[in-house]
């Protein structure tokens, strides 16, 4: 619901719109931007949770065996 508010206000449409027209890949892309606009404020503010961003490679790449496990 927040995700589709934010569209509809970004590009000044009715909400019923967005989900009239709007496709996954649009949600996607606005969810990667809410994130990237999150991180950004915690830096700025010094807030950073580096524990969050600071994952090892090995880290990150049993992460992503797993969402590939998920999907398979």
């Amino acid at each position: 619901m927040i995700t589709i508010g934010r569209i509809a206000e970004k590009y000044g449409m009715l909400p019923s719109q967005v989900v009239l027209n709007a496709t996954t890949y649009d949600y996607m892309i606005m969810d990667v931007l809410q994130t990237l606009e999150a991180y950004q404020m915690q830096q700025s503010t010094g807030n950073l949770d580096p524990s969050i961003y600071d994952l090892s490679e090995d880290q990150m790449q049993d992460m992503l065996e797993k969402a590939r496990e998920q999907h398979h």
